[in-house]
């Protein structure tokens, strides 16, 4: 099965002509905007969530491939075809931060300097 993520470039070159535009501010505290060209803007969403669909499905499938893989390799360190290494697996131990020790031992208010603040977004298409 072939799933096409060709290169709909030109979708995404007129969107970005078009629709691309400063909001307006409006009466709640939410700034909204209405796109120029609503049915062009309905064909680049629609692409996006096929391309989401797509990638979701393909990371599903190389994930169960490589638990196979995984499986095949087992406790030893590689995998050979015909005598070729088409596989290898490394392991390794990490020393992880228990962040919710830290924040109880030392709090944001009386440590500020040991918190750093960022900007931060997430889109989320409805």
């Amino acid at each position: 099965m072939a799933i096409e993520v060709s290169s709909d470039r030109s979708l995404i070159e007129e969107a970005k002509a078009k629709l691309v535009a400063k909001p307006k501010a409006s009466k709640s505290t939410v700034k909204v905007v209405e796109p120029a060209d609503p049915v062009l803007a309905n064909e680049l969403l629609a692409r996006r969530q096929e391309l989401y669909d797509a990638e979701r499905r393909l990371k599903s499938e190389r994930d169960e491939i490589e638990a196979i893989i995984r499986d095949m390799i087992g406790s030893a360190d590689e995998l050979h075809v015909y005598g070729a290494k088409v596989a290898s697996i490394a392991r390794w131990r990490e020393t992880g931060l228990l962040t919710d020790v830290v924040k109880s031992q030392f709090p944001v208010a009386e440590f500020p300097e040991l918190y750093k603040k960022s900007d931060k977004s997430r889109l989320t298409v409805h």
